[in-house]
């Protein structure tokens, strides 16, 4: 089994879903012609007469087709839309639930995607970022703790070893 991204299985399905729905279109204009034609038509006035049953009942075969088509059509669209929603937007609501309680709580455990959710990777990249953001912070906050503590017993070593770490944690996150 060959890895691939899995926006070629998207795009293989959606290839396949189109390709039957113009089989099936394909068959319903057959089926219609078959429908709408007769070969008995030995004399002139057979032939007149088969014309004009043939331009009467064409309109209403092919709205039949047509309508058929369209509820066929709407009814795989809608499947696919399901679809998609459990594997794409389900994984993209977890994201902005994990990313409200990073905001809110630090100590807040992020969310995890169900089985079979796509975006796992980003999954995992969004929790890193949020894990190394929560470090970042406490790393900050304990280093702002020490030039506070170091301003308070006047010790200027230590206050400047603070604010050196302080300088160091603000040069990487300069874009």
């Amino acid at each position: 089994m060959k890895h691939e991204p899995p926006i070629f299985f998207h795009l293989k399905l959606v290839a396949k879903i189109s390709l039957a729905i113009g089989a099936i279109a394909l068959l319903a204009l057959l089926i219609a012609l078959t429908l709408i034609t007769d070969q008995s038509g030995d004399t002139y006035s057979a032939i007149v007469q088969l014309q004009y049953l043939k331009s009467e009942n064409l309109g209403k075969v092919m709205l039949l087709a047509g309508l058929v088509l369209v509820t066929l059509t709407s009814l795989v669209t809608w499947l696919i839309a399901l679809y998609s929603k459990f594997r794409i937007a389900g994984p993209l609501h977890h994201f902005s639930q994990n990313l409200r309680l990073a905001t809110v709580d630090e100590s807040a455990t992020l969310l995890n995607l169900r089985t079979g959710n796509s975006l796992r990777q980003e999954a995992n990249m969004i929790k890193q970022t949020v894990l190394s953001v929560r470090a970042y912070h406490a790393a900050v906050s304990a280093a702002a703790r020490q030039a506070a503590d170091a301003l308070a017993a006047a010790d200027a070593s230590g206050y400047t070893q603070a604010v050196a770490r302080l300088r160091t944690l603000d040069e990487k996150v300069r874009l």
